[in-house]
């Protein structure tokens, strides 16, 4: 999403505590009481927090707990608190994100910058057995294996063959990743990356068990059992569609940091359901978008919240290989057939910033923020199209077929049966038919099935978010370019492609920045590929009595390493 991804549902991501951290902890107008702890802050000794040290949070169901394999945040969230990578994300004293040594104590970087040199610490897998720099040979191996089919597995091109690995042109054995011995780790680069640093946080840079991955096969990761941890917590339940349960790791490296000795992230598709659950305490941490329920929190004394910036984008998206949304005239007619103002204040309730653009306004490239100095494109879009249905009836000329818009019928996928889901997707259905005068049908699963369905091509238009797994644009457009395994709208665009190659190899700032505006240009004002509709802010309320909990700008979930409770039933 981070993070894919990471990939994120739109609509339950409203109640998720997930939905993406950003930037400084910004509480909002009106509800702010105090604002929550960020980075490892002071010691706080056994004696001064409360014997219980547990808490309760909500979550969509994960996909799966592999970091090879899964896509979604909510797995992200799980796999960020059981394994220890190379390092971790951490919020410096200035608010922003600090990339603090982890399983590697230190690192070196050769003077051209291409081969980096990781010195790891002694630590254990919580069955006992040392984490070495096989693990992480293995594990970034198997992920850049085609036989994983890992849709993630591009964020690793940076690393040298790793590309030509993947698609199987080269073995494995030449990927530039090597043990050089049990505690010495080298990576080798293609060539020059502006922002490599910023992946080693990421689940695909995670050491991972060969003997375990073996003996499992295809259950590594379908439940607790089949999940080992190196990190703060480990799985030790996981029962599906109600809840997953984390307990402090003993066997972590830095286990005297630890507070915590239990997580329990409930699963629950209900917004109401989970709002009574935090009013009545059964929950500690809950997300909060409907209005009634955000004015009934912020009069309470004992609840904090917490509203922040995300780098994410919710958004709909066609299917390129149906002969409809083949056309760019049809996609745009799409585009412009939404009111986001409306939307987000009828679906989102205010919360977020109407999207004319991709890369949404909290990412930067280098010191500028990306999107001050870049103008969003479909504004441009807008102001030269006031008539959606024109633009339709031009391009269904175009594709010979009826230009009568009454004889269209779209299916849309929308993922969620609840009635929260029929909300989103009845709105949509709405705005589609009555301003482009079309029929629209939608269609009704859960998220697993849902991603399944959409990365198997299985649909005509859909519509989730995408949230930001590194603090760079390109998590935001190197997931389009040809090839990619994340690009599920079957595009592709030849100068998009040379564009984002030439900014993931460029050191200069500006260069980079010009490179992301022609490519955005290309994705949505001359190819209309998405619709980005809402750029994505959280809230959320806590219990007072939970302290210390981190929110990366690009981290999956809440990082709770050094979260404690203190003063539960004051």
């Amino acid at each position: 999403m981070k993070r894919k991804l990471a990939l994120l549902l739109a609509l339950v991501l409203l109640l998720s505590v997930f939905t993406v951290a950003c930037g400084k902890e910004e509480p909002a107008k009106g509800g702010d009481k105090e604002k929550v702890e960020e980075g490892p802050g002071e010691d706080v000794s056994d004696e001064d927090i409360d014997d219980e040290q547990y808490v309760t949070l909500t979550i969509t169901e994960p996909q799966a707990i592999d970091p090879s394999k899964s896509s979604d945040i909510y797995s992200a969230d799980i796999l960020n608190e059981i394994t220890e990578g190379l390092v971790r994300l951490e919020v410096g004293e200035d608010g922003g994100d600090v990339i603090a040594p982890a399983g590697a104590e230190d690192w070196d970087v050769s003077d051209d910058g291409l081969v980096w040199t990781f010195h790891l610490r002694d630590y254990e897998w919580e069955d006992g057995e040392p984490v070495t720099a096989h693990d992480f040979e293995y594990g970034m191996k198997r992920t850049i294996n085609p036989e994983t089919a890992s849709v993630y597995a591009f964020l690793l091109y940076p690393i040298k063959n790793a590309e030509a690995c993947n698609s199987g042109e080269k073995d494995l054995d030449e990927l530039g990743v090597k043990a050089i011995d049990d505690k010495t780790l080298e990576i080798t680069l293609e060539g020059p990356c502006a922002y490599f640093d910023k992946l080693l946080a990421f689940k695909t840079m995670y050491p991972q068990r060969k003997d375990l991955v073996e003996q499992w096969g295809d259950k590594v990761g379908s439940e607790a059992e089949y999940t080992i941890s190196c990190g703060p917590f480990k799985l030790t339940e996981w029962t599906h569609k109600s809840e997953l349960v984390l307990e402090k790791n003993e066997n972590y490296w830095d286990a005297d940091t630890v507070k915590l000795e239990k997580i329990t992230y409930k699963v629950i598709e209900d917004p109401s359901t989970a709002y009574n659950m935090l009013s009545n305490g059964q929950i500690d941490i809950c997300g909060v978008s409907k209005p009634e329920w955000l004015e009934k929190f912020k009069q309470r004394d004992d609840l904090v919240y917490v509203s922040e910036y995300q780098p994410s984008v919710a958004y709909q998206f066609f299917n390129q290989d149906v002969k409809l949304f083949s056309n760019a005239n049809v996609r745009k007619a799409f585009i412009l057939a939404i009111d986001r103002e409306e939307l987000l204040d009828v679906l989102y309730y205010g919360i977020g910033e109407p999207a004319y653009g991709w890369i949404p306004p909290v990412m930067k490239v280098g010191d500028k923020t990306y999107r001050d100095v870049v103008d969003e494109p479909l504004k441009k879009l807008k102001e030269e199209n006031p008539d959606p249905k024109e633009l339709l009836i031009k391009g269904l000329e175009e594709l010979g077929m009826d230009p009568d818009p009454s004889k269209i019928t779209v299916t849309m996928l929308q993922s969620g049966t609840d009635a929260e889901s029929r909300r989103f997707a009845e709105y949509y259905q709405q705005a589609y038919e009555t301003v482009l005068g079309i029929n629209v049908e939608a269609e009704y699963m859960d998220w697993p099935v849902f991603l399944d369905r959409v990365q198997s091509a299985n649909y005509e238009l859909a519509g989730m978010g995408w949230n930001g797994d590194y603090d760079d644009p390109m998590t935001f457009m190197d997931m389009w370019i040809t090839g990619s395994g994340m690009s599920d709208i079957q595009w592709s665009n030849k100068e998009y492609d040379e564009l984002i190659k030439k900014a993931q190899t460029s050191l200069d700032d500006e260069e980079r920045l010009e490179c992301f505006k022609r490519a955005e240009e290309i994705l949505l004002y001359e190819d209309g590929c998405i619709s980005p509709i809402i750029y994505r802010k959280s809230s959320r309320f806590q219990y007072d009595y939970v302290k210390n909990i981190m929110r990366p700008l690009c981290a999956s979930g809440i990082e709770f390493k050094y979260a404690y409770i203190q003063g539960r039933n004051k």
